[in-house]
C-alpha cells in the first residue's frame, strides 16, 4: 500500500524548515520523485498532478520568502538567502521532474 504525496513529503519539509543546503533538499526531493516514478508508472497524469501540486506550493512559498525578507530588517543576513536558495534549488528539481515526467 502506498503512502500519502503529504507522508512522502514530509521529510523533504523538515530539511527545507531545517535550511539545509540547496543540494540536500534536492537530493530528497529527487529521492521522492524516483519512489513516485516507481509507484505511478502506469499514471503519468496523477505524477504530473502531484509535482505541479507541489510546484505551486514551492513557488507559493518562495515568493512569500522574498516578501518576508524585503522587509526584514535583517535582510541580508545569509542564513535567509541559504533558506531561500534551498526552495529555488527544489522547485528548480520539480520542474525538471516534471519535463522529465
Amino acid at each position: 500500500m502506498s503512502r500519502s504525496p503529504a507522508a512522502d513529503l514530509a521529510p523533504l519539509i523538515k530539511l527545507l524548515q531545517a535550511g539545509v543546503p540547496p543540494a540536500r533538499a534536492a537530493a530528497e526531493l529527487s529521492r521522492v520523485v524516483a519512489n513516485w516514478k516507481v509507484e505511478l508508472r502506469d499514471d503519468d497524469e496523477e505524477l504530473q498532478e502531484r509535482l505541479s501540486g507541489l510546484a505551486e506550493q514551492m513557488t507559493t512559498g518562495i515568493e512569500e520568502m522574498h516578501e518576508g525578507i524585503a522587509e526584514a530588517s535583517d535582510k541580508g543576513k545569509p542564513t535567509l538567502r541559504r533558506i531561500l536558495a534551498t526552495h529555488v534549488a527544489v522547485l528548480d528539481e520539480v520542474r525538471k521532474a516534471q519535463g522529465a515526467g
